[in-house]
């Protein structure tokens, strides 16, 4: 059976295709034609397209979610927090995933300027010029989860990682461990960035030196990154103690470790970031960083829809504290 289209809801009202476009998109029209487009809209089943009508009235009634990795906990649990609050709202919920790729999250960023959606909710690792142009360029609202560059005027929910690594380097240091590594992602990202600056500031401030061999850098912040990053650093083997890029990695170093028979934690202490259900379900459990991400989720959908509903309003930024969440392999 076709798919019953606008033209075809016109001739069963009676009325013109024109007539029916102001029904649907809420614009005045006769009660008696409003009836007639309605009723023949149910008895045909038409259901709009609604990228063809965003591109028309520059309404989709979708929310647009975007992030690195759609396979991350971390981004899982950050899509539960917007969904979460985006429920009981008129708006659907699309995820786009960028796979790490500054000229997928550019391509996006156009789709969006094209009426696709109503809203953005943005997780950008990269730091890059034209993505900041282009969320810049937007005429919708646009929330940005993460550090938002310097200039760019759109409501922001942030986390300072870094503070989230000084909780784990002063926990290890507190259980005895003296030669604390970081294994880290690339550092052309805002994450990777953060959390380098962050470890050797905290490193610091106990008054150890750092040297170059105590941060490890991984092709990308995957599990199967983490264990080749480390199979290919035989200075591993010299520290008591390693906080890695995310737990992700974090499982991909204790596989690693284990079959190198470096006991976790008697031999090395190991504590992760975002702290995912992964952290509870590996052996032992993970320590990890909490960065919260379904609670910036949320608190991001509800900037969105604040936005919408007051488009003058002046930007907000709302800082979220880490926490660390001791478990046994530390």
């Amino acid at each position: 059976m076709a798919t019953p289209t606008i033209s075809a809801v016109a001739e069963r009202a009676g009325v013109s295709v024109a007539s029916v476009s102001r029904v649907m998109n809420g614009m005045s029209a006769r009660p008696k034609t409003e009836s007639l487009v309605k009723a023949a809209i149910a008895e045909l089943g038409y259901q709009p397209n609604s990228a063809a009508r965003a591109l028309k009235v520059r309404k989709s009634d979708q929310i647009c979610l975007s992030f690195a990795d759609i396979g991350n906990p971390a981004y899982v649990s950050m899509t539960r927090g917007v969904g979460r609050v985006l429920h009981d709202s008129k708006y659907r919920l699309l995820l786009a995933s960028s796979f790490s790729s500054v000229g997928e999250i550019i391509e996006q960023l156009r789709s969006m300027g094209r009426g696709y959606a109503d809203g953005l909710i943005i997780s950008p690792i990269y730091s890059d010029p034209e993505i900041t142009e282009l969320i810049a360029q937007l005429k919708i609202p646009v929330v940005l989860i993460g550090t938002a560059p310097k200039g760019l005027a759109v409501d922001n929910v942030h986390i300072d990682s870094s503070v989230g690594i000084k909780l784990a380097v002063s926990h290890l240091k507190e259980r005895g461990r003296k030669r604390i590594g970081l294994l880290n992602g690339p550092l052309n990202t805002n994450p990777g960035r953060r959390r380098s600056e962050g470890f050797k500031k905290a490193i610091a401030s106990h008054k150890l030196e750092i040297e170059a061999e105590q941060i490890v850098v991984a092709e990308d912040f995957s599990s199967q990154g983490a264990y080749t990053a480390l199979a290919q650093s035989p200075q591993i083997e010299k520290f008591d103690a390693l906080i890695c890029g995310n737990d992700l990695m974090a499982a991909g170093a204790m596989k690693y470790l284990s079959e190198k028979n470096i006991s976790v934690p008697q031999d090395m202490a190991i504590v992760g970031i975002d702290n995912t259900e992964l952290a509870s379900l590996i052996r032992p459990t993970l320590t990890s960083v909490d960065l919260l991400a379904e609670k910036r989720g949320e608190i991001a959908a509800r900037l969105l829809l604040d936005r919408i509903a007051n488009p003058d309003r002046a930007p907000k930024k709302i800082v979220v504290k880490p926490e660390l969440i001791v478990r046994a392999s530390s």
